[in-house]
């Protein structure tokens, strides 16, 4: 059987028993799970489960793309070496929200594994938590399970999606693939040992676990079931690895063929299963929306991109072989996500693009790491500093895990905790600006409240306050000075989503008055953040809320620019252009987009602006269209990738642009008035970004620029026209000038070098030549120190400029005293310290600096007393 015939005869055995086929869901969870990745068939469901939604149907079935790469459903370590793990898996799931629960999920996991499957039932195993006599039970006289292949367990038989969420007992199902395969004498039974597979899990979903640990009872009991789909091909057709099936069979043979390598046949075949498991992985991970960074799914991602680069490179692959294995991924998962074909040059410029980076930096990092190790080894510490894991991280784009695994391979480890205090500053940067786009006030202490938005059909609306929240504590009532969160049941205000902020304005009852100065999601509710002006607010008041009409006037233009811009960047630069995200204001815009031609050129930066603006010339009225998603599609809507969207769906026309859009818009793309681009640049690996700005803020713009270009006219006594030739002159004239200090200062050098040479040391053989030169930066050293060094051609030369409260350093040392042993390098490192600063280099030159003057003649005298004792 295939894994094509596996999936759709999962499907039509529950369609045919009243189950709703809903699709797999995006390997990007929802905003409010405790999840980094989807990890299993249920999580697309949890609203459903705890009550908060309703569910797409009394009985449904998936077959749910997985990612399980961190947490307590890691399987990193086992991937590609035992048959049965992998990073990203296909889990069947057949799902009931009270229609039917214990005996009848159990009957029908028996009757399609026994009969749709043909599985021999002597050879199943089940299990069973230890408190659920109605699941054994049922096993033994509705199925005829015979008691001694019915083992009971404590935690292995309570499922559980993370720290928080839907759990419950559950009862899984094993195959017994023969002693032949098992690991020991003792492996006899389930969770024992290698012999026994787990195909099948079925969850009986009927607590909620809370933050502080607690066991709520669900409304209802429901069923939450789970089959690797890649564990149960291998079962079915006989085989112990689902290596050997066609799911990965074909992504190892479209591999290339082994170059140089040290590794065993076996071990070889390990590495190209762990290449073909992550090429599964990244491929979808782009496909979904996920992109290489240095934060959450990001990193998730580049880590498993180099991984997989790494091993390549052990088995002598050539550069850019995972970029083009991907239309071999794409092939051999087409039947069941036919939606991967029409992404294949977007998943291949992502990954040619992060292949590309770590190439550049791989074989430099990689030196390093060997060093490390040896000298771990050498030094009978066995252990890589966390200082120098996090270089490699830092410098080298090296994932703290590839390091571990790498550094595990030489037979040392890493220190992980000073690791991550070397990370924690960047960390806490990246927190703390999310913290400030985040309440602190737990969900759970607000309303069941879903605020209805208001603000497609006006800016003003009657709504009234359903909780006021101050300092993570709910308040019955404000009064006026204190800043707090009114939370409304119907708003105008649009809060913060899509990359457009949230609305500005007020909210005003009887002589009342609250300002407004954002707008956040807290859950489904809108929380206005504010300071209450004048009056008392207390919940229950039906108050009066207005966005301020300049402020959504100038967002909802910037917002149409994006659209606009998008479509310009398409017709210019073609549709391989994906948008990666957005930021829009009152007075500039944002746009963030993925391009495989890299940086503008002048010529496309102007064909850009045009193209925007010849939109906005045509003055055409924008249309708003509420649609199925499907409806949209087949519009040519532009959909954001990674976004999330429901059954219906907000489409937006602006001319030639269509897109997925729920944010505000103009009236039409003439009230934009004009479009300008202020600035385009890189921000990270193939994610270009355009500053951008139209209506007022344009127009200041233009005539802030045609100020300055004549403020510029007026000071060189030129013409507009003439700024260009006359700047060029004034450029030439100033490299000429600095090539006439340049020349000075390498005459006084000469003249001064003789000066130390007369001061110079000689013992044992070694010539040393020391000085604090004062006035003196870094480049008028590298000239006494060439005008040194052309009068004396053997010595170690060292020398600290004081200039301006910094000191340089500079130590050079000959060909022979390199030889015997003098290392530059490790004479700056030596003495940086003593400058309050740091530096190193070559064995012949090298160079360092601080911010300590006083240390100068200590650092000097430090390099004097180790060349000279030596």
């Amino acid at each position: 059987m295939r894994s094509q015939e596996l999936r759709s005869a999962f499907v039509d055995f529950f369609v045919q028993r009243g189950h709703k086929h809903v699709p797999s869901a995006s390997l990007i969870p929802d905003a409010m799970s405790t999840t980094l990745f989807t990890i299993a068939g249920m999580e697309q469901f949890v609203p459903a489960f705890v009550g908060d939604e309703p569910p797409p149907a009394p009985n449904v079935v998936t077959v749910q793309r997985c990612l399980r790469v961190a947490g307590a459903k890691s399987d990193i370590e086992n991937v590609g070496r035992t048959g049965r793990h992998g990073t990203f898996l296909e889990m069947l799931g057949n799902f009931s929200f009270g229609g039917y629960y214990k005996a009848d999920a159990i009957r029908y996991a028996w009757d399609f594994l026994t009969e749709r499957l043909r599985l021999d039932g002597e050879k199943l195993f089940v299990t069973v938590h230890l408190s659920d006599d109605e699941a054994a039970t049922l096993w033994h006289e509705e199925i005829g399970v015979p008691k001694h292949r019915i083992s009971r367990f404590d935690e292995d038989n309570f499922w559980t999606m993370g720290p928080t969420g839907p759990c419950g007992p559950c009862t899984e199902i094993f195959f017994d693939t023969g002693a032949g395969n098992a690991s020991g004498p003792d492996d006899d039974g389930p969770n024992k040992g290698t012999r026994f597979v787990e195909v099948w899990n079925l969850v009986f979903q009927q607590y909620n676990r809370t933050a502080d640990g607690k066991l709520d009872e669900l409304p209802r009991k429901q069923i939450d079931t789970g089959a690797g789909l890649e564990r149960v091909l291998a079962v079915v057709n006989g085989q112990t690895s689902m290596y050997d099936t066609d799911l990965f069979t074909d992504l190892i043979q479209a591999q290339p063929a082994v170059g140089k390598t040290g590794f065993s046949p076996a071990e070889q075949h390990v590495r190209r299963n762990i290449i073909a498991d992550h090429a599964r992985a990244v491929t979808f991970l782009v496909n979904d929306g996920v992109y290489p960074s240095n934060t959450d799914r990001g990193y998730v991602l580049r880590f498993l991109i180099r991984r997989a680069i790494r091993n390549g490179r052990l088995l002598g692959y050539p550069n850019g072989f995972l970029t083009s294995l991907v239309p071999a991924v794409v092939a051999s998962l087409r039947s069941g996500y036919p939606f991967l074909e029409q992404n294949v040059a977007r998943i291949q410029q992502a990954l040619r693009s992060e292949e590309q980076t770590f190439e550049r930096t791989l074989d430099r990092g990689m030196q390093l790491l060997e060093h490390l190790i040896v000298e771990a080894n050498d030094d009978c510490t066995r252990l890589i500093s966390g200082v120098d894991a996090f270089t490699l991280h830092d410098t080298y784009g090296f994932p703290i895990e590839l390091t571990r695994e790498i550094a595990a391979d030489g037979g040392v480890a890493v220190d992980t905790e000073e690791f991550e205090r070397a990370m924690n500053e960047q960390r806490e940067r990246a927190r703390a600006d999310a913290a400030a786009k985040r309440s602190i006030v737990s969900l759970a202490e607000l309303p069941a409240v879903k605020s209805e938005f208001t603000g497609y059909d006006g800016l003003e609306a009657e709504g009234e306050i359903v909780a006021i929240l101050k300092d993570d504590a709910p308040l019955e009532s404000a009064d006026a000075g204190e800043r707090v969160q009114l939370v409304l049941d119907r708003t105008p205000f649009y809060a913060e989503k899509g990359g457009q902020i949230g609305d500005r304005g007020s909210i005003v009852f009887g002589d009342a008055s609250f300002e407004v100065e954002d707008a956040q999601f807290l859950g489904e509710a809108i929380a206005h953040a504010g300071t209450v002006r004048t009056g008392t607010f207390t919940v229950g008041d039906v108050v009066r809320a207005r966005v301020s009409p300049d402020w959504r006037r100038e967002i909802r233009r910037h917002h149409t620019s994006a659209h606009l811009l998008q479509r310009a960047l398409k017709d210019v630069l073609g549709d391989d252009v994906t948008q990666a995200g957005s930021w829009v204001g009152i007075d500039r815009m944002r746009f963030d987009f993925r391009s495989p031609s890299g940086a503008l050129t002048a010529e496309q930066r102007r064909a850009v602006s045009e193209r925007v603006n010849e939109m906005i010339r045509d003055d055409t009225p924008l249309v708003t269209d509420v649609l199925s998603q499907e409806e949209a599609h087949a519009r040519g809507a532009i959909a954001m990738f990674g976004e999330k969207y429901g059954e219906k769906v907000r489409v937006v026309t602006a001319g030639p642009s269509v897109e997925f859009c729920g944010g505000t818009h103009s009236i039409s793309t003439g009230e934009l008035g004009m479009f300008v681009i202020l600035n385009e640049f890189s921000i990270g690996s193939g994610i270009r970004r355009i500053e951008s700005c139209v209506s007022l803020s344009a127009e200041r713009y233009v005539e802030h620029q045609q100020a300055l270009i004549a403020e510029l006219s007026a000071s060189l006594s030129a013409t507009p026209e003439e700024l260009t030739e006359r700047i060029g002159r004034l450029q030439r004239d100033v490299k000429e000038l600095q090539n006439a200090v340049g020349d000075l200062k390498a005459r006084l050098a000469a003249s001064d070098a003789q000066t130390y040479i007369d001061r110079k040391e000689e013992v044992n053989g070694k010539t040393f030549v020391g000085a604090v030169v004062h006035e003196a930066n870094g480049e008028a050293l590298r000239h006494l120190n060439s005008a040194i060094r052309q009068r004396l051609r053997s010595a170690v030369i060292a020398l600290a400029g004081v200039d301006d409260g910094n000191v340089s350093l500079l130590v050079s040392a000959s060909d022979d005293l390199v030889r015997d042993g003098v290392h530059a390098g490790n004479l700056v490192k030596l003495a940086a310290p003593l400058v309050g600063g740091k530096g190193g280099g070559q064995p012949a030159q090298a160079q360092g600096g601080g911010k300590n003057p006083q240390g100068a003649s200590q650092a000097v005298e430090a390099i004097r007393a180790a060349v000279l004792s030596a």
